[in-house]
């Protein structure tokens, strides 16, 4: 029986500190190695390893190593592959970074899979333990959403979770909107936006046992009808969901309504900026800004828990967005939010404009490294400018005082959500310099 170690890297602490960040628990239970696991061969003996909870156990009798990768993980995995390939174990290597980095992972691995993994990764499986693994698997089709098998969620610990254990369920991939700075698109295949069968969906949130779902999509309504449909049928299943999606969504009471009563706990927004201007630049004109008082008032009727992100560094910002940017949370006492410096990903109509003007800075470790950092020349204020400002912003927004002003006593599960993200984001704002957003995650 072949064995097979599958292993999410983690990011390194900092540039300076090239040892992985650990954290004692997720606080999301992910789908990437769980689904990993099924798609391998009927047969094979699967372990997952977590990199970010304890160190991977190189002495492991494995026949084959897979290593998911993203740009911030690139490096640590690398070190993980080298490792491994040192001990003469063959490695295979995907995730987002293989979409623009293919030629590099195939520098540190016997095989990378480049596209979506279905059909391609059980046969990279079966060609290694053949001894036929090829440098390069390229999908240049689209994968179908339909009957993908059940993530192994039985291969998890449990104890590496937070208590209420938050499943992670794909509902969707892709995207319907064409955003300026953003490389979704790109990175699942430019295959446009593709719902999984309603039914296998709400099969899949049964079988993982758990009572609240986190819906991982870059956009969770691409086709409004067929999500109403999904959310009819999570209605029965009492589970409290969250998800990310567009912000017009939030003016549509139909739709707002039958989340509500579907379990909406918390939605992200992608609202990048309080500024019209801005979000003409950013191609995101279906963003109103004008909009955003009516739509944080329709969240608050229906006690739904919400956070926005936002986006700065783009050529029509300067150092006053910032102040205004806070003035706003403050005064609607928004509830969370995310604040990030635009980075020109490759693959992205921002990215080939700076690329031909060079305003890019140290591209071959643009989006490498954890905490909030700048990797081109903005247009009104300084690369350090922007890093500050986004950085002060992060702090007084998660200030205890900004809290207590925002939040109220928690009473309901929307006002747990809520503070369960300032607290989170609290610690990342203390240490910006060397956490994303997302590092406890």
């Amino acid at each position: 029986m072949p064995r097979l170690l599958i292993v999410q890297a983690a990011t390194y602490r900092s540039r300076d500190e090239r040892r992985p960040r650990r954290i004692r628990k997720r606080k999301l239970v992910g789908a990437v190695m769980p689904y990993l696991a099924a798609l391998a061969p009927r047969g094979w003996d699967v372990t997952l390893a977590d990199d970010a909870i304890a160190e991977v156990d190189y002495a492991a009798p494995v026949d084959v190593v897979a290593i998911t990768v993203r740009t911030v993980t690139s490096l640590r995995a690398y070190e993980i592959a080298d490792r491994f390939r040192d001990k003469k174990v063959p490695v295979l290597m995907g995730g987002p970074h293989a979409t623009f980095y293919g030629a590099e992972m195939a520098e540190h691995a016997d095989g990378v899979c480049i596209g979506e993994g279905e059909d391609v990764f059980p046969r990279m499986l079966e060609d290694a333990a053949a001894g036929r693994l090829r440098q390069t698997y390229r999908r240049d089709d689209v994968a179908s959403l339909a009957g993908m098998p059940t993530p192994r969620w039985d291969l998890l610990d449990p104890r590496h979770y937070v208590f209420y254990r938050p499943f992670v369920i794909q509902q969707s991939r892709g995207c319907p909107y064409t955003c300026d700075f953003c490389a979704e698109r790109r990175l699942n295949g430019d295959y446009g936006y593709r719902d999984r069968p309603v039914e296998e969906v709400v099969e899949e949130i049964k079988r993982c046992g758990g009572r609240h779902i986190f819906f991982a999509a870059s956009q969770f309504v691409g086709h409004k009808a067929r999500t109403m449909k999904l959310l009819e049928a999570l209605v029965p299943l009492k589970v409290r969901w969250s998800a990310l999606f567009s912000p017009r969504f939030c003016l549509d009471a139909e739709f707002l309504d039958l989340a509500q009563r579907s379990g909406l706990l918390h939605v992200n927004m992608g609202i990048e900026s309080i500024a019209q201007g801005t979000l003409k630049a950013m191609h995101k004109e279906f963003n109103r800004s004008q909009s955003y008082e009516e739509l944080i008032a329709n969240l608050n009727q229906r006690n739904i828990s919400y956070s926005f992100n936002f986006v700065f560094g783009a050529d029509t910002d300067d150092p006053d967005i910032f102040p205004a940017t806070l003035k706003f949370l403050q005064e609607h006492k928004v509830p969370a939010a995310y604040f990030n410096v635009m980075v020109p990903l490759r693959g992205t109509p921002l990215y080939e404009r700076m690329k031909a003007d060079g305003r890019i800075i140290d591209e071959p470790n643009m989006d490498r490294w954890p905490g909030t950092s700048y990797h081109f020349h903005p247009a009104r204020m300084s690369g350090d400018e922007l890093v500050a400002s986004v950085r002060k912003l992060q702090r007084d927004f998660y200030s205890l005082r900004s809290i207590a002003r925002r939040l109220r006593l928690p009473r309901t599960q929307a006002d747990l959500a809520s503070w369960n993200v300032n607290l989170t984001q609290r610690k990342v704002a203390l240490h910006s310099e060397t956490m994303n957003e997302f590092s406890e995650f």
